[in-house]
């Protein structure tokens, strides 16, 4: 059989691609200094090419290096991935399970998703980690979080989705705050009476798009940096907003002089979960994302009333 390189000296050399230094690297990976360079050296004898230059105390690494750390990555990926599948093959839904999830999420079930699972995975160690949907899915293509659940419709070809449940936006103002009671076209709202987040919180995206809003004279150049100011601005009678079903079941709105006006029916975002196409674990996030949608569902039911 060939002369292959080890996993560990591939693990070693992305190390150093990392850090870009020696020193360092070897500190992450627990090892000497010296026990690093002399791998990195027998990788690169293994292999019949220089992978990095080094110089002094400074390094820099080939163009042939380079490409081998982008195939490595591949390989510790997949290496990973055998790994995971025999797990949660032997051991479905057990083991630590790191979720991230958007703030106009997390904010209205994260605390009773976390109860749910605890009920529901006794033997899954569940970790939740809340942030915006880019750098989400940055962490979710570096493996430092194992799944994401996001509002859609969002940028998320590189990864498997499921679409948990549909997410109904709803007209919110002050009751007495005066606004036809048969308005259907929101594009014919006072000027500048539409109160939204922040552009980066992709509930603004959804909520223009899902509700036909496009006439920008609509919508105040206020944009809060979280639904609290959002409703502040609101319940003080400035204008209107847009809110999420699972907002207002979670009681957003309790004690507040507000009312919520549905909107047409096709005015919603969806929440869906999200993984890495290349993990080993796709068995046991199916079977958590069929349960878990369930619980999504509930958290978004529209009143029969």
């Amino acid at each position: 059989m060939n002369n292959l390189p080890s996993i560990k000296q591939l693990q070693y050399l992305i190390a150093v691609h990392q850090h870009q230094h020696f020193g360092r690297a070897a500190e992450a990976c627990f090892i000497g200094q010296s026990t690093l360079s002399s791998a990195i050296q027998t990788l690169e004898e293994t292999l019949g090419c220089q992978l990095i230059e080094r110089e002094n105390r400074s390094l820099m690494f080939t163009d042939i290096g380079e490409e081998v750390v982008t195939r490595a990555k591949k390989i510790i990926a997949d290496t990973m991935s055998v790994k995971e599948l025999t797990k949660s093959y032997k051991h479905p839904l057990s083991g630590k399970l790191t979720l991230g999830v958007i703030p106009t999420v997390a904010s209205f079930i994260a605390a009773p998703l976390y109860q749910f699972c605890k009920q529901h995975f006794e033997q899954l160690q569940l970790v939740l980690v809340e942030d915006t949907s880019d750098r989400l899915l940055d962490k979710l293509e570096h493996g430092h979080i194992d799944m994401a659940m996001l509002a859609l419709p969002y940028r998320t070809e590189r990864f498997h989705t499921q679409v948990l449940a549909k997410d109904h936006f709803s007209l919110v103002h002050h009751k007495d705050y005066h606004i036809a009671d048969n308005v259907t076209d929101f594009n014919l709202l006072p000027e500048q009476s539409v109160f939204l987040l922040e552009r980066e919180h992709c509930m603004t995206g959804h909520a223009l798009s899902a509700c036909h809003l496009n006439r920008s004279d609509c919508i105040n150049p206020f944009e809060a940096a979280n639904l609290h100011t959002l409703l502040s601005m609101v319940e003080y009678q400035n204008g209107v907003t847009f809110l999420p079903q699972m907002a207002i079941n979670a009681g957003i709105l309790n004690g507040k002089p507000m009312v919520a006006r549905d909107t047409l029916g096709d005015a919603y975002r969806e929440i869906g979960l999200l993984w890495r196409k290349t993990t080993g674990r796709i068995r046991d996030f199916r079977l958590f994302s069929e349960q878990v949608s369930e619980f999504v569902n509930v958290q978004c039911a529209q009143s029969k009333s």
